[in-house]
């Protein structure tokens, strides 16, 4: 199995895969999460998890 890089594009569409079979009172949370990362993905932060410091974690 290969190890793929996690980005805010492959994480979006992936939610938004799981979306489709989620239940109805994780819709909420997954519409949120999408939304976050479409706006750092917006502002340029194209690998949250990665422009992290030790400190800030």
């Amino acid at each position: 199995m290969s190890e793929k890089v996690m980005n805010n594009q492959r994480a979006i569409y992936a939610l938004s895969d799981l979306r489709v079979y989620a239940s109805s009172h994780s819709l909420d949370a997954i519409d949120y999460a999408i939304e976050v990362l479409q706006k750092l993905e917006n502002a340029g932060i194209k690998n949250p998890l990665e422009s992290l410091t030790p400190g800030d974690k």
